[in-house]
């Protein structure tokens, strides 16, 4: 006999309950921490290195707050801000990371 999956994404209550602890999940800040050391900023001085990110693509972005992360991880570093394509195939997901980057055209 063969299950099939269930989606449970799709389900804007399982989207809004992952979202209400989501801060919570442990050692998730280390996790992000980590990943953004992995981000090339090499900079010459004169033009950004071609190992500085230009453009993101973030498959299941969810609220989209990793993406965020990595767009202030920059700023702050006075890089670029590349553009960025936010992809998730939850509806609810997709409706929290617009209301992130309402403001921001370059995602």
């Amino acid at each position: 006999m063969t299950t099939k999956p269930i989606n449970l994404w799709s389900s804007p209550d399982h989207a809004r309950d992952y979202l209400e602890r989501a801060d919570s999940i442990s050692h998730r800040t280390e996790g992000e921490a980590a990943l953004l050391e992995f981000i090339p900023l090499d900079f010459d001085g004169t033009d950004f290195d071609r190992q500085t990110p230009l453009r993101i693509l973030d498959l299941g972005t969810g609220d989209g707050r990793l993406l965020a992360l990595l767009k202030e991880h920059l700023a702050r570093r006075d890089r670029p801000q590349p553009a960025a394509l936010a992809i998730d195939f939850s509806p609810s997901m997709l409706e929290a990371a617009g209301q992130r980057f309402a403001r921001d055209s370059s995602v």
